[in-house]
């Protein structure tokens, strides 16, 4: 068996390795060559430093792992996919071993997380609880076909009414979504990092990132709602959205939802996803009210080193 770190030119391989990880965990394939950038093209991921994988003697992946900063600061999230073979309990360990060292080499301080997300019933899993692995938290995976909505021609309100969605027109309304995503998820460790210069370069690495798809929810003009969507080639998806806590209940988060879908129907995309805290349930409604189903769910592992 060999070992070697990836680079973009693995996405199809990587894309193949994750498809038989879910087809043998869930039975059936989710995750296509958008996930597979999206995750090599994490903010602060070192591709020659923090990543590895398993050969095969044909050349095929066995499994992958993958360290780097996590949204919240401080911590780490983890990446970890094992193939279904004869050598995936040996695979699983070193690749485990790896991100001990990388882990421990990288926390800035003792007593530090980090997480990794799982699919429920993965083949890791007696290994990591024998590390010191948890399952502390789920996510959920939503999707809607847009061809089903019935969606606006002219979905971006620009008239000064009392219930307003446009798009971010320059910087300062791209900081104002990052700051009114900050106060809609205060207290959420997934939160947007509170310097924007640092969440903007985050998404800018980010592929499909589009500023005209940055919108603006205003209640007698005063922002109250943001949602960022992302326009990959092939994968359309709502990487944030949130509605500040007092102006909840308005509608905002459904107009928001629907100028997003009408958006990215326009641009030629057929269906949208989205990840969601799985015990948030405002957030869970909001999206099934606009027209998204279930299609799965993960687990959130964490583990402390201390």
């Amino acid at each position: 068996m060999d070992w070697r770190a990836v680079s973009p030119a693995d996405v199809d391989a990587l894309t193949e390795l994750l498809g038989r990880d879910e087809e043998a965990t869930v039975g059936r394939r989710e995750s296509g060559p958008a996930e597979v950038r999206s995750m090599l093209a994490a903010p602060g991921l070192d591709l020659a430093t923090r990543t590895w994988a398993a050969l095969a003697p044909d050349g095929s992946l066995l499994g992958f792992a993958a360290l780097h900063p996590a949204p919240q600061p401080g911590e780490l999230r983890a990446q970890l996919v094992i193939a279904p073979c004869p050598d995936a309990p040996a695979v699983t360990a070193a690749l485990l071993d790896r991100l001990d060292a990388w882990a421990t080499h990288d926390l800035p301080t003792h007593d530090m997380s980090v997480t990794l997300y799982q699919l429920p019933g993965c083949q890791p899993h007696d290994q990591l609880l024998s590390r010191g692995w948890a399952v502390v938290h789920s996510s959920s995976r939503l999707t809607v076909a847009l061809d089903s909505l019935g969606l606006p021609e002219h979905p971006a309100s620009t008239a000064p009414t009392v219930r307003a969605v446009r798009a971010a027109r320059n910087e300062t309304d791209l900081r104002t979504v990052h700051s009114v995503l900050n106060e809609a998820f205060t207290g959420d460790p997934e939160h947007p990092h509170p310097d924007f210069e640092d969440f903007h370069h985050a998404q800018r690495r980010r592929e499909g990132y589009n500023p005209d798809l940055w919108l603006l929810a205003e209640l007698d003009s005063v922002p109250a709602g943001a949602l960022i969507a992302r326009d990959p080639v092939d994968r359309a998806w709502i990487a944030w959205f949130g509605v500040h806590p007092a102006h909840r209940r308005h509608g905002l988060g459904a107009q928001l939802l629907t100028t997003a879908f009408s958006l990215l129907h326009a641009r030629g995309h057929r269906t949208v996803g989205v990840d969601v805290d799985t015990h948030n349930t405002g957030a869970m409604q909001a999206y099934t009210s606009a027209g998204m189903t279930l299609l799965g769910a993960a687990d959130q592992w964490r583990r402390t080193y201390v």
